[in-house]
């Protein structure tokens, strides 16, 4: 692999231009879009993380001509002191970050490394993977403001070498005379759309499978493999025969656990579709409208999350509406119902009407995406304003073989704290009722509170004196019940979160204000949940 990174070295003691401004960041969203992973390399302790810098407005300036928006999501971090201090190859650098589940996507997401050396040698250079999804970025020590224009320049450079954009002086078809990312010159002038791509890369780069439409409807080919996405999380891995049954409607060919995940996995390939000319115009209008409400609000990490979008037939996952990765999945009958009013003459409140359900159910499956791509945003939520404790619970079989793994929200890994016991906490799960046959999506599930402790360290469902799991129902703990001001989906805070936001984006379209009906007892949630929105999500 090591000879398929393009090499590129930036010395600090080049000239170096100075930070003069940027282009004015406007409301207007384009129409192609690059996510970019950033996984920073720090030490094996976990500290001294490599300098990292994403100048992110300038990166988007140096690919304006190309209509491309450069979408950084959260950054991750990776503990390997040689990766990061470049004793080590790239090869072993990504053959580690692949078995550790660091890289990310199908090959359609830049994951880009930044560490203090590659191959030995400091920064600012880069390595770019030739027409792939890898990056490396070494910005040395030296991150001050007005360096902005190297660092810009590196990342943008590094990119476009996945991007299959040569270096200017090995393409005849690029100028090596005029500035150029791709080029010589100064880097100012090499980020500034007037010289950094000419017409002949911006074609390039439009066809590259890293870029996408901003609202992207995935083919049969690309969402058979999207579908089974698990780079962000487990969700295949972790599912047992009787969810598999009831998520595929029907029965496992096998007993074997291995085998009857690989059966699920090519039944999900199996139910995707594609979307029709009319669909995907419906789905395109409402997108338009709900960023554009978003954008109002100052809700822009929403907004500039790219909406993908698999369709599935009827009888994958009861036809319920759900996310992997970053991808929202819907069902051919939940499109046909929410959109059967949808026309090119609609007026302002049948407009209204359709926002009021497709779009709230868009941005309740889009919080989802975000809640995969910005963890430490939603965990602040979680933790800081909800008073949720993060565990990894001790799992027993007889919850393990019947659980219902939420594609929303597949880690059960969320207590909710006993107020009349400091050291006992309730573990809500939903699972499968006993039945005959193959259990049926909705009707089948049944929510269950176990009574968890935290002992020796450990969080473990605690039993009775027969060996029986201790356990309620939700109305058997009602002050938690009680406490938010929404009744579906309360079995988990990714639900919780998202629920709650498609309601918040009802107000936004009715200009009323959120959460008026709530009682008292919910009131104070509603209130850290908005506080949380207009920080976190702007």
């Amino acid at each position: 692999m090591k000879d398929i990174y393009i090499k590129s070295c930036f010395s600090l003691f080049l000239f170096i231009v100075g930070f003069k401004g940027i282009a004015q960041q406007t409301d207007k969203l384009t129409p192609f879009i690059l996510i970019v992973q950033p996984i920073i390399v720090q030490s094996d302790e976990g500290a001294d993380p490599a300098s990292m810098a994403i100048p992110e407005n300038l990166v988007d300036y140096a690919y304006s001509r190309a209509e491309v928006d450069f979408h950084f999501l959260e950054p991750i971090f990776l503990n390997n002191t040689k990766a990061r201090d470049g004793l080590i190859n790239l090869d072993s650098i990504v053959r580690i970050a692949d078995k550790e589940g660091y890289l990310k996507g199908q090959n359609d997401i830049v994951n880009m490394f930044f560490v203090n050396a590659v191959d030995g040698h400091k920064g600012p250079l880069g390595r770019g993977m030739m027409g792939g999804n890898l990056t490396f970025i070494a910005l040395g020590n030296d991150t001050r403001k007005e360096n902005v224009n190297i660092q810009a320049f590196v990342i943008a450079h590094e990119v476009g070498h996945n991007l299959s954009l040569k270096h200017s002086i090995d393409d005849e078809n690029v100028p090596d005379s005029i500035p150029n990312i791709q080029g010589d010159g100064d880097f100012k002038d090499r980020i500034n759309p007037k010289f950094s791509l000419n017409q002949y890369q911006i074609d390039i780069v439009q066809k590259s499978p890293l870029v996408h439409p901003r609202v992207d409807f995935l083919n049969t080919e690309r969402a058979a493999k999207a579908i089974l996405d698990e780079s962000y999380e487990p969700y295949f891995s972790q599912l047992q025969i009787r969810e598999i049954e009831a998520f595929t409607n029907s029965k496992a060919p096998t007993t074997n656990l291995d085998e009857a995940r690989e059966y699920a996995k090519e039944k999900f390939a199996l139910a995707v579709t594609d979307f029709s000319e009319r669909e995907k115009k419906c789905i395109s209008f409402v997108v338009d409208k709900i960023n554009g409400i978003l954008l109002e609000n100052d809700l822009g990490l929403m907004a500039y999350q790219p909406w993908r979008f698999i369709k599935v037939e009827d009888w994958l996952c009861g036809g319920f509406a759900h996310t992997r990765g970053t991808y929202i999945i819907l069902s051919q009958r939940h499109i046909d119902h929410l959109s059967k009013t949808w026309n090119n003459n609609m007026t302002a409140e049948e407009v209204r009407t359709l926002l009021e359900n497709m779009g709230a159910l868009l941005v309740h499956e889009q919080m989802h995406s975000l809640q995969r791509t910005f963890k430490s945003k939603f965990e602040i939520l979680y933790t800081e304003y909800w008073s949720f404790t993060k565990a990894d619970v001790l799992n027993d079989s007889t919850i393990r073989n019947n659980q219902v793994s939420n594609p929303d929200a597949p880690i059960a890994e969320w207590l909710i704290a006993n107020p009349k016991d400091a050291k006992s906490f309730y573990w809500v799960r939903t699972l499968l009722k006993e039945t005959e046959g193959i259990p049926v999506m909705g009707k089948d599930f049944t929510d269950r509170v176990f009574v968890v402790k935290k002992i020796n360290g450990k969080y473990s469902p605690i039993k009775s004196e027969d060996g029986n799991l201790i356990y309620t129902n939700l109305d058997g703990i009602d002050f938690y019940k009680n406490a938010f001001p929404i009744s579906r989906g309360i079995d988990h805070p990714n639900e919780i979160s998202a629920y709650m936001f498609s309601d918040y984006f009802e107000s936004l379209i009715s200009n009323t204000n959120p959460f008026q009906e709530t009682d008292r007892k919910s009131l104070k949630i509603s209130d850290l949940f908005i506080e949380w929105i207009k920080k976190e999500m702007k």
